[in-house]
């Protein structure tokens, strides 16, 4: 609801009041006189407010200055006004003397509203100026513009307003450049991964079929080999499908009351062998009272798995990684150490993203049965699935200057 008219008629009735008043104190005006007065003033006074703000609204249209709208509104302010005094002076039956002297201070008063009103004008023009300077850089594509601290009240409120779009416009371009980056490293990285296994495979597919290759060991070497790199690529395939569906919510998990003590123990079982075949000290720390988290046992173990095998792959021999587990408020944390020197301090908050390599040039071996990790999925689907569990992952260099990282898993509650 627009408050402007009720304002102006609220001002409007209150100013023929003090009026009326200061007369009957000052000049000792007759009481039967109160009354005609009062209404000769809100008559006119409403008339040409009415008048006025219709000139206004009829001529200020078709002016584009903003200056000379001020201008044009004090000019017919005080239009009205010498309107006003001529009325009620011929109304009071004044002298015509001091009429035209009354007119003549207020045409004097109202050459120096008009000149008032556009140096007025003029200041707030230059302040919307700066806004538009700035307004015009951006939208010609620089995105540092900005208006800064720009006059007061509602101008520098426009301003603010003017700056803080343009640091979001600037953070949603920033990060739609390094989105579009991503996108194009994630497809190069995907046609490599891909590219490779193929490339083997119908190298030695060829081979096989013109007769290159006729030794039945080697063939069922060969064989072997395609299968592998088959099966390579079906679990990479796999692992991007459902890479899609943690980052779009759509996967589900199966969560119950889980022991990390159980599925800590169970997972480093696994690598014994690796272990002792590397020459890598593998150790666990787990808090024998740690309350049960509410987890999918086999993503959560898939987790284990990709953040262990990480520490192992990047241990040296003689090297060690040690598994923690400890409660961390309402959440339990689980840390895994390794004496690897890991990722760059750089490339910290990267260690994530898909296809992601310490060492560009490293890739799989042919052959290689472990798909995800080889390709750099591996700690990418770690962060959806503890993302997912409502938990947060992250690497960080240890004092010593190994490698230490984290993940969170709430506790049941209840």
């Amino acid at each position: 609801m627009k408050t402007g008219p009720l304002v102006a008629g609220a001002l409007l009735v209150l100013g023929a009041a003090i009026v009326v008043s200061l007369l009957a104190a000052l000049v000792g005006m007759p009481q039967a006189a109160f009354g005609r007065l009062a209404l000769v003033l809100s008559l006119s006074g409403a008339g040409s407010l009415l008048v006025g703000a219709a000139l206004v609204r009829l001529v200020g249209g078709r002016i584009g200055s903003l200056r000379r709208r001020v201008a044009l509104a004090n000019g017919v302010g005080m239009l009205m006004a010498l309107v006003n005094v001529l009325v009620a002076s011929s109304l009071m039956f004044m002298d015509s003397q001091d009429v035209g002297l009354f007119a003549l201070l207020l045409a004097f008063a109202a050459v120096i509203s008009l000149a008032f009103g556009y140096s007025v004008a003029s200041a707030l023009m230059g302040e919307i100026e700066l806004l538009d300077r700035a307004a015009a850089r951006l939208a010609g594509g620089d995105l540092d513009a900005r208006a800064g601290p720009v006059g007061s009240g509602e101008v520098a409120r426009l301003a603010e307003t003017f700056d803080s779009m343009a640091a979001r416009v600037q953070a949603a371009f920033t990060r739609e450049r390094e989105l579009e980056a991503s996108r194009r490293q994630l497809l190069a990285a995907l046609s490599h991964d891909l590219r490779t296994p193929l490339a083997t495979t119908r190298a030695m597919v060829e081979a096989i079929a013109e007769g290159v290759v006729s030794d039945s060991d080697e063939v069922r070497h060969y064989l072997r080999v395609i299968r592998g790199e088959v099966q390579h690529l079906s679990r990479l395939i796999d692992d991007l499908f459902e890479l899609s569906q943690i980052e779009s919510g759509a996967f589900e998990l199966q969560c119950v009351p889980t022991s990390l003590l159980e599925l800590v123990s169970e997972t480093l079982a696994a690598y014994q062998a690796q272990v002792r075949e590397r020459g890598v000290t593998l150790e666990r720390r787990v808090a024998a009272d740690l309350p049960p988290v509410l987890a999918d046992p086999e993503q959560l173990q898939r987790v284990l798995r990709y953040v262990v095998g990480n520490a192992l792959r990047h241990t040296s021999p003689g090297g060690s990684v040690r598994v923690d587990v400890r409660a961390d408020g309402p959440e339990t944390r689980v840390s895994v150490s390794y004496s690897g020197p890991g990722p760059e301090p750089q490339d910290l908050e990267r260690v994530f993203d898909p296809f992601y390599r310490a060492e560009p040039a490293r890739s799989r071996a042919p052959g290689s049965a472990d798909a995800s990790e080889g390709a750099g999925l591996g700690l990418a689907l770690a962060r959806g699935l503890v993302q997912a569990h409502g938990g947060r992952i992250w690497v960080e260099r240890s004092a010593t200057g190994g490698t230490l990282f984290h993940f969170t898993v709430p506790f049941v509650i209840g």
